[in-house]
């Protein structure tokens, strides 16, 4: 008998945004978490993993490629 493995409650994470201003931001909606480091950190490639998802979060070589900030949901 083998034991079901429990659904990735992540799995249906989706991108929503990417902000320029503050004024860009969305609404609060209660819980967030964020992912803050240096460039070629692995922010995205952390992101991708946890969803299951292969190109939710664009990972690239090259550092310094995203300064804004994305929101996903």
């Amino acid at each position: 008998m083998s034991m079901a493995t429990p659904p990735n409650p992540f799995a249906r994470a989706g991108y929503l945004l990417a902000a320029h201003t503050p004024r860009q931001l969305p609404p609060d909606g209660g819980f967030e978490v964020a992912f803050a480091g240096r460039s070629n950190a692995g922010k995205s490639s952390a992101l991708n993993a946890l969803t299951g998802q292969r190109q939710l979060a664009r990972v690239s070589k090259t550092p310094g490629r995203t300064p804004l900030l994305n929101f996903f949901q």
